[in-house]
C-alpha cells in the first residue's frame, strides 16, 4: 500500500482521565478526545473508531513504567492490553497495532521544543504542559 494512503489511529491512551486520538488518511486528519473514569468506556470508545475509521494501522503510546501503584495506573495496563486485541481475526476491521514507548515520545517532545530537532511545517510554541 502507497505510504500516502495508509489510514492510521493514532492514540494517547489514559483510562482514567482524557485519552487523546489523532486520524490520518489521506488527506483526511481529524484530533478527537474521550474524558471518562472508567477504562473499559475508553476502550468501546477507541474500538468505535476503529470501526468508523478503518484504520490500516492502529498506533498506541506504551509503558512498561509503573511509577504508581493506583487505580489510574492499573486501569491504563489493562486498557493497552485490550487495545492489542483490535487487531485480532474476530475484530470486525483488523488494523496491524504498533506501538511507541512513552520515553521516546517525551524525548521527542523535548527535542521539539528545545529546537534541537524539527518537524517541517509544524511551529512549536509554550503551551499548556509546556507543549
Amino acid at each position: 500500500m502507497n505510504q500516502n494512503n495508509l489510514r492510521i489511529l493514532s492514540i494517547d491512551p489514559s483510562g482514567t482521565g482524557t485519552t487523546g486520538i489523532f486520524f490520518k488518511g489521506g488527506f483526511e486528519e481529524q484530533f478527537i478526545s474521550y474524558q471518562g473514569l472508567d477504562w473499559k468506556e475508553h476502550y468501546k470508545f477507541i474500538a468505535g473508531m476503529v470501526r468508523v475509521y478503518h484504520p490500516d494501522i492502529l498506533l498506541y503510546e506504551t509503558t512498561n513504567f509503573i511509577s504508581l501503584r493506583g487505580k489510574d495506573m492499573t486501569s491504563l495496563l489493562k486498557l493497552l492490553g485490550t487495545m492489542e486485541t483490535l487487531s485480532l481475526p474476530c475484530s470486525t476491521t483488523r488494523p496491524r497495532t504498533e506501538t511507541i514507548p512513552v520515553d521516546q515520545v517525551k524525548r521527542l517532545k523535548t527535542q521539539l521544543l528545545k529546537g534541537d530537532k524539527q518537524v517541517e511545517g509544524i511551529t512549536y510554541q509554550p503551551g499548556r504542559g509546556k507543549g
